[in-house]
């Protein structure tokens, strides 16, 4: 089985991400690029995450792509969260894990052909 890791990571709303402290951690929401590949493999694909607190929740449209946090500690305790997801993404493929990677991120290749 091929493992999937974050090797890359940027926010242009939070412009170094890793420094980036909101005034109120527990009302938080922003989109961040990940990029993913094989852990023992050169590469990667961007992948899109939209990130929220429990309370910036309410007026989010769409759930899609979200993942939910209750507060905001720290860029390393949100980056956390995204690798044990990814990291659930095992399989034997880049195109295997890549479909799932879809289901919980934004794909840059999503809708292509």
């Amino acid at each position: 089985m091929k493992r999937p890791v974050i090797k890359d990571w940027d926010c242009i709303e939070h412009d170094p991400i890793d420094l980036w402290m909101p005034e109120d951690p527990s009302d938080v929401e922003f989109w961040c690029n990940i990029a993913v590949g094989i852990e023992s493999e050169e590469g990667a694909d961007n992948f899109q995450v939209h990130t929220a607190t429990n309370k910036a929740m309410s007026p989010i449209d769409s759930k899609e792509f979200l993942i939910v946090i209750p507060y905001y500690e720290s860029w390393l305790k949100v980056l956390d969260v995204l690798q044990n997801t990814v990291a659930k993404c095992e399989d034997i493929g880049w195109m295997g894990i890549s479909e799932q990677l879809s289901k919980h991120f934004k794909w840059e290749y999503e809708g292509m052909s």
